[in-house]
């Protein structure tokens, strides 16, 4: 997979209901460390309100065999993630 610095990517996670019904408490779960955060129901490919689905992210680093994103969302730590290149999967075309 040819990764490059702007690409969008789509990260599995899970997602309950937030605070506000166009918002999803998504939780990423990555060898590193999780990301926890809330996100806009525009970033998942799937609106879902519970279960697993794809959040959007933006590609700010590439290395060998990973690559660090800025998540599309508002994490109670850090927005931005790492994650094996195994693990993400690039945005054919953006949701609706």
């Amino acid at each position: 997979m040819n990764l490059k610095v702007g690409d969008r990517i789509w990260l599995e996670c899970e997602v309950k209901p937030g605070p506000f019904s166009n918002e999803r408490l998504a939780r990423i779960q990555l060898p590193s460390e999780p990301w926890i955060g809330f996100v806009d129901v525009h970033a998942l490919k799937e609106p879902i309100e519970h279960g697993k689905t794809l959040v959007m992210a933006q590609i700010v680093e590439v290395g060998d065999d990973y690559v660090k994103a800025l998540v599309q969302g508002h994490s109670f730590s850090t927005r931005q993630v790492q994650a094996s290149r195994t693990e993400v999967h690039p945005v054919v075309s953006l949701p609706a």
